[in-house]
């Protein structure tokens, strides 16, 4: 399933870029800064949470597989596709809404990239939930601390219960937005690196991913000073998240 996602992915994200090259560009669609940020770093940060899914990946791959290549040339591959849809979207579609993929799946730009972006939300983000949901339930059973069960109903029922109540309107982007702040920015920043200080504090064994690579950090105080930039740096970042998404910060840059 991961392998025929991976497919429909660059299929239909090909598709949108030559659907939107096709609507015509035009530059006075968009701003340099745009108008509205709020959400902006929330949602990066939701969409950079790979992880989450690591500990059920390591567990998962082959033994040939490199762990730094793959972590890093996805999330590099990753960031361009995102540039690359996000701003022919923007610039071909004037007034385009925050969740861009609901206005193509109207049918207000054509059958075809209305049919493109079907696809895409089903195979993708459909498929994907499920297997999304999969990967967290290998986590917290995984770690022994919850049973089978429990991490059953903590990653698979309760998301499949509670989400279809915030299908409609803006209320998935407030989710992704605050979401991302609190929680991910938390477990997938915030804790990953406190919890590798710790380590280097109480131990000198090398971890399965090396953040380091293609630099060649080997000493336990260059390790150190480098993971203190990294949180420094996601700090500032969620901080720059929380209050954009405060109504009166907003306002003030209005």
């Amino acid at each position: 399933m991961q392998v025929a996602g991976f497919i429909v992915l660059l299929v239909t994200s090909m598709g949108f870029v030559v659907l939107f090259l096709a609507q015509g560009i035009d530059l006075d669609n968009v701003s340099l800064w745009g108008e509205e940020w709020g959400s902006l770093f929330g949602v990066v940060l939701f969409n950079f949470a790979l992880v989450i899914a690591i500990p059920a990946w390591l567990y998962e791959k082959e033994p040939g597989v490199v762990v730094p290549v793959v972590i890093h040339t996805s999330s590099i591959f990753v960031a361009i596709l995102y540039m690359v849809i996000g701003i022919l979207g923007a610039i071909t579609m004037p007034h385009v809404s925050q969740n861009m993929l609901e206005g193509l799946m109207s049918g207000s730009f054509g059958t075809a990239m209305q049919l493109c972006a079907s696809i895409f939300a089903f195979f993708i983000i459909g498929l994907g939930c499920p297997l999304f949901s999969i990967l967290s339930r290998m986590n917290l059973s995984g770690s022994g601390f919850f049973s089978i069960r429990t991490s059953n109903g903590l990653a698979v029922y309760l998301p499949f219960l509670t989400s279809w109540i915030f299908y409609q309107g803006d209320a998935i982007t407030n989710i992704l937005s605050w979401g991302g702040i609190i929680f991910t920015s938390l477990v997938a920043f915030i804790l990953p690196l406190l919890l590798s200080l710790h380590s280097l504090e109480t131990g000198n064994e090398e971890g399965s991913v090396n953040v380091y690579k293609p630099w060649r950090v080997i000493s336990i105080t260059s390790q150190t000073r480098a993971l203190k930039i990294l949180l420094a740096l996601a700090s500032v970042s969620i901080i720059m998240a929380i209050l954009g998404n405060l109504p009166f910060i907003t306002s003030i840059f209005k």
